[in-house]
């Protein structure tokens, strides 16, 4: 993959409607209604679901709260989650015969929440349509960041270390992450040679270093003001950038209140050390919308994604 910047300036631009549109729109008034766009947005083959710490093994664990369903993105078709303490991945597999790519993918909400439909399964569907097996991992939260990341960790050892019986490539395990997901994202990405937790079995022998990253709309890399203080585009020391940094592909618009020059520093902070990356900046699209094209310029970026995951397939 050769390192390229492609910044879009569009003179016009198209703006989202105030309702949110089909086909996800949807009522969600009354109690009956709210639960039933739950159980079908949810609704998923359990079978694929895997947990990821042995019983009595979770490093970090500071809750045992049921998993919690909340309801305020109903109307968007999203149920969001939340009191994440006994963390999974779902398997989303690809079709066809022979090892496939697979992606980690972690949706966002701030580390409080995470948006399992706009963020997770319909990006393990885009996805499976581009030849990839798509692992949606809900880590823990809310505001678990050093645990989030072990489960991180965890999952891509797991897959390399099972990666026959999930039919996956171990050499083409990359993550996706949106917002919070993608500050996940990269903290994995530039965090690998060593594990936040004590060893628990082999699949800890594995390396968790992602083969790619894909940070979309990332968020708090950098001090905060950024803009306000005019601030060097210098990372937080959480994020080590060096040569053996995976490749990325970075997206993020301009009007983002997480503020655009996160992807752009951190694209720069790439390119000074060698990885050959791409980021695509698109001149409005706001903030968390996932794949969904709601009529801004950032309604093409998975295009541009996929052309991208071409030369990891």
């Amino acid at each position: 993959m050769k390192t390229s910047i492609l910044l879009l300036a569009l003179v016009a631009t198209l703006g989202a409607s105030a309702a949110y549109p089909a086909p996800w729109g949807a009522k969600a008034d009354t109690p009956a209604e709210k639960a039933a766009i739950t159980e079908r947005c949810w609704a998923h083959d359990t079978s694929k679901d895997v947990k990821i710490w042995p019983d009595g093994k979770t490093p970090l664990k500071v809750s045992d709260k049921p998993m919690k369903f909340l309801e305020h993105e109903l109307n968007q078709s999203n149920v969001v989650i939340t009191d994440i303490n006994e963390p999974q991945f779902t398997l989303f597999p690809a079709k066809g015969d022979g090892p496939k790519p697979a992606v980690v993918i972690l949706p966002g909400g701030g580390y409080w929440q995470l948006g399992w439909n706009k963020e997770g399964t319909e990006i393990a569907d885009w996805l499976n349509a581009n030849g990839f097996t798509g692992v949606v991992l809900l880590y823990r939260a809310p505001n678990q960041r050093d645990a989030a990341l072990c489960d991180v960790q965890r999952t891509i050892g797991l897959l390399r270390r099972d990666a026959a019986k999930y039919n996956v490539d171990p050499k083409r395990i990359g993550v996706i992450g949106f917002s919070a997901g993608a500050n996940l994202a990269v903290r994995a990405a530039t965090n690998w040679r060593k594990r936040l937790y004590e060893r628990v079995d082999d699949a800890d022998d594995q390396s968790c270093r992602p083969d790619f990253q894909m940070p979309i709309y990332p968020w708090d890399l950098f001090p905060k003001n950024l803009r306000k203080d005019k601030l060097p585009l210098v990372l937080k020391p959480d994020y080590p950038v060096d040569q053996e940094t995976p490749p990325a592909f970075i997206m993020q618009a301009q009007d983002d209140f997480c503020m655009v020059e996160t992807a752009v520093g951190y694209y720069l902070a790439l390119q000074k050390a060698g990885v050959k990356s791409a980021l695509h900046v698109y001149p409005s699209g706001g903030h968390g919308y996932g794949l969904r094209r709601l009529g801004t310029p950032c309604d093409v970026w998975s295009d541009a994604a996929a052309d991208w995951l071409k030369g990891i397939r």
